[in-house]
């Protein structure tokens, strides 16, 4: 049973590289780097105004629903995965949790998002 397998992946408005594919490693996980394509609007906002605090990295939402679902249907085999539905604007935290939302055979199934760097890398949990 898959209960306790998890990915590591990461997605992040990085302003126009190119995706990378998740690359398989071991029974229960897999490690990679996604990024937004350079069509995709990014997330950070200009500003006109000089400011000394620190701009938040924030995850592409489009790019990791995309790769949330490829790991689900490619990594963990999952069938019927219509969707899937992540918040925007999440922070790039190590240690920050939150759900994204796989609809499965008709069936919403929360799917936990684990960040694990500072580097875009998350963990996305099994669909329950």
């Amino acid at each position: 049973m898959m209960a306790g397998a998890a990915l590591l992946l990461g997605a992040c408005d990085s302003g126009g590289e190119e995706p990378a594919t998740p690359a398989e490693s071991s029974e229960t996980s897999a490690t990679s780097e996604a990024a937004s394509s350079s069509e995709a609007a990014t997330s950070t906002a200009v500003s006109t105004t000089t400011s000394l605090a620190p701009v938040t990295k924030v995850f592409d939402a489009e790019a990791m629903q995309a790769s949330v679902q490829q790991i689900l249907t490619q990594s963990y085999r999952v069938e019927g995965v219509e969707r899937v539905t992540c918040p925007p604007d999440q922070p790039v935290e190590v240690g920050l949790t939150f759900d994204c939302t796989a609809v499965i055979a008709g069936e919403p199934k929360r799917v936990q998002i684990t960040v694990k760097s500072e580097d875009d890398e998350y963990e996305v949990g099994y669909p329950r």
